[in-house]
């Protein structure tokens, strides 16, 4: 068993202590609340470059007492992030100072301070700061004068800007350097070209936000550019009267003075060609394609100077041409080519001095003779691209290139339709030719008579042409000539093989049987019959009065049928047909008109019964006029038998056989005045039965 033991005095007054403590930290805790933070500037938001700004933070808080809690100031600019500073409060918590002094450009933008009080963060309203004003740049040179080519050290200072400024060298009005930088000067070392007196400028820009100012512009500086005497001569030997073949030499020269600098560059061009000079001369033996302008160009230091003289060769003889006669060459025809130079230089060369060379598609083999002249007869072998040479001593001109290719005759064409040829109704008819050069002729023709020209110019074409026939015959009279050389007779065709259809005409319906005999129960035919036309033919039969189509059917034989089964008098109406084949719109056939009659067992049905109803009624007449007669005789006799009436008359005739005993019966007659036989009714008579004959009226009257 464990013994508890007490806890000792110290133990329990140390326990007292860290309550009280506790109570105390309780009691003590000091809870704050942010009402405001308000930033103003001083001694405006809007000053000019060079004062002194302070800007002030001050925040409006409340707090529950006890210790003062900790108060942390930081400023921002442009909304950036990055803290510009974190002072510290010197006399007043609730208030900040954050200092600029001699302010410049750089500094406008937009501020803003943050306080952070236990753990709360509370931001002031923006407050725009503009510093007006940026001081104008220093600009200083090395030199004063220099000469083409030479360079000068230019310096542009703004030593009070801050901030990262682009800096731009004019001389006048043009831009000869920028360069940025954020030390607040620059320098550059410039060349000067031009003979001239440079005017140099400095500015610079800086860029704040979205926005970039311009400072003014600097002092100008005056430099003195002398010019570089080394524009180059061109002379040119022989100068007048050049001729092709003769040598040329063009020589290319400066001022004395600068000839024997090694970093002097001299160079002779023509166009965009660099010519090869020796010792500053470029000797040539001339074609008249070294007529033009000759530069010459000389360069020193990045100066540059030029010169120029012009050229003229004559030709010693001209280009030669090619030409190809007749124009036209037909397969199998002849034809010349010729080579000739126009013009020539008489002075110097006689024409037959010139020798020609004439080649095809490039092969190098000559053809023909020195003259120029070449003949042959034209085919698939001749055909090509003729060159022609011409040449004395050592120059050499060549023509430019004439393509030459024999025409081909053209071939028998080929007629044809694309459709089915309809008799009455326009058609297409196309030609064609599977070879022949072009263009081509064709001619449409019917029984030698010419109907229609259409002239072709593109390969692989059809001439087509329209035309409407009447006939089978004069379809197939139709042929298509093509030609393509003036003095060959058209080539003919063979005549047109084409289907021709003939529409349909003149239908006819017949009804069988015949309109009179048709009777009930019975099939009817309804036969379509087409007087002329080509099949296939598609008919259709229609009923007037119900306005629709009764059955369609396509028959390859000129007549059809449709066949009604056991018609009834609804059947009865007014019939038609409708042919159609390729060629026929409508073909309309005439109207029939019929009733259908009664069958005859109706109709003797109908006889026997009125015959039998004509019996009836005579029977009753009788039996009438027999009641009237036995009403006259009852007046007298009562209507009462005295005895019963014989029985019938076969029982008479049986001799062996005993009548039976009857007990007494009287019998009375009953009229019927609608009846036609009197009805026995038996009667009681005491024990007796009595059998009574009555006439019965129409009431239900018994007399």
């Amino acid at each position: 068993m464990q013994v508890l033991r007490q806890p000792s005095p110290t133990c329990l007054l140390l326990c007292l202590l860290l309550c009280v403590l506790a109570f105390l930290v309780t009691c003590t805790e000091v809870k704050s609340v942010i009402r405001s933070v308000t930033l103003s500037v001083d001694p405006a938001a809007d000053v000019e470059r060079g004062a002194n700004l302070t800007l002030t933070c001050a925040v409006d808080a409340a707090h529950s007492g006890g210790v003062m809690p900790a108060y942390q100031y930081s400023f921002f600019k442009d909304y950036e992030k990055r803290e510009l500073a974190r002072p510290q409060p010197t006399d007043n918590v609730g208030r900040v100072v954050y200092s600029i002094p001699s302010a410049r450009a750089i500094h406008s933008g937009k501020y803003q301070c943050k306080v952070v009080i236990d753990g709360q963060n509370w931001v002031s309203n923006f407050r725009d700061v503009v510093v007006r004003g940026l001081q104008a740049p220093v600009l200083t040179v090395d030199k004063t004068a220099v000469r083409e080519g030479e360079t000068v050290s230019i310096t542009c200072r703004a030593d009070g800007e801050m901030g990262k400024l682009t800096f731009s060298i004019k001389d006048g009005s043009d831009e000869v350097h920028r360069k940025e930088t954020d030390s607040g000067h620059m320098q550059e070392i410039i060349p000067l070209r031009s003979a001239r007196t440079a005017s140099l400028t400095c500015s610079y820009f800086l860029a704040i936000g979205t926005k970039t100012l311009q400072s003014n512009v600097s002092n100008v500086l005056s430099v003195a550019v002398h010019e570089l005497d080394i524009t180059p001569s061109v002379t040119v030997h022989p100068q007048t009267g050049v001729i092709e073949g003769d040598t040329v030499n063009i020589t290319c020269s400066v001022n004395p003075h600068y000839q024997d600098l090694s970093s002097l560059s001299l160079n002779l061009m023509k166009g965009p060609k660099i010519l090869d000079m020796k010792n500053a001369t470029y000797s040539k033996c001339v074609l008249a394609s070294d007529s033009g302008e000759y530069e010459c160009s000389a360069e020193l230091d990045g100066v540059r100077k030029s010169g120029s003289v012009n050229l003229t060769v004559r030709e010693l003889f001209s280009q030669p041409t090619v030409t190809v006669t007749p124009t036209d060459v037909f397969e199998g025809q002849d034809f010349t080519v010729h080579c000739r130079s126009l013009d020539f230089a008489s002075e110097r060369i006689r024409r037959d001095d010139v020798k020609y060379s004439i080649l095809r598609n490039e092969d190098n083999v000559t053809l023909g003779r020195f003259d120029g002249t070449y003949r042959a007869m034209a085919g698939t072998k001749t055909n090509g691209n003729y060159t022609c040479s011409a040449q004395v001593r050592t120059i050499v001109k060549r023509s430019t290139s004439v393509s030459f290719e024999a025409k081909v005759l053209v071939s028998r064409p080929v007629i044809t339709v694309d459709e089915r040829v309809v008799l009455g109704r326009p058609f297409n008819i196309y030609c064609y030719s599977e070879n022949g050069s072009l263009p081509i002729n064709y001619t449409l023709i019917w029984k030698r008579t010419v109907l229609n020209h259409s002239i072709l110019t593109h390969t692989r074409q059809q001439a087509q042409f329209t035309a409407t026939v009447h006939s089978e015959a004069d379809v197939h009279s139709l042929a298509c000539g093509a030609q393509n050389y003036d003095r060959k007779q058209p080539l003919m065709s063979s005549t047109l093989k084409a289907s021709v259809t003939v529409p349909a005409q003149k239908a006819f319906l017949t009804v069988v049987p015949t309109p009179e005999d048709i009777v009930e129960g019975h099939d009817i035919y309804l036969i379509c019959s087409i007087m002329r036309g080509t099949p296939p033919f598609t008919i259709k039969w229609y009923r007037q009065d119900d306005r629709g189509l009764l059955y369609t059917n396509t028959v390859s034989t000129n007549s059809s049928s449709h066949t009604l089964v056991g018609v009834h008098n609804e059947n009865s109406g007014t019939y038609y047909c409708d042919v159609q084949n390729y060629g026929s719109d409508r073909a309309l056939s005439n109207k029939v008109s019929f009733t259908v009659n009664m069958a005859r067992w109706k109709k003797a049905l109908i006889i026997g019964a009125c015959l039998l109803a004509l019996a009836v009624v005579v029977v009753v007449v009788l039996i009438r006029y027999r009641a009237k007669r036995a009403r006259v005789s009852s007046g007298s006799k009562a209507g009462m038998w005295s005895k019963r009436p014989p029985g019938p008359a076969h029982c008479s005739e049986v001799g062996d056989m005993e009548e039976p005993e009857e007990s007494n019966v009287e019998y009375a007659e009953v009229m019927h005045s609608n009846a036609v036989n009197p009805t026995l009714v038996p009667l009681k008579k005491g024990t007796d039965t009595v059998y009574s004959e009555v006439q019965t009226s129409s009431q239900g009257f018994v007399y």
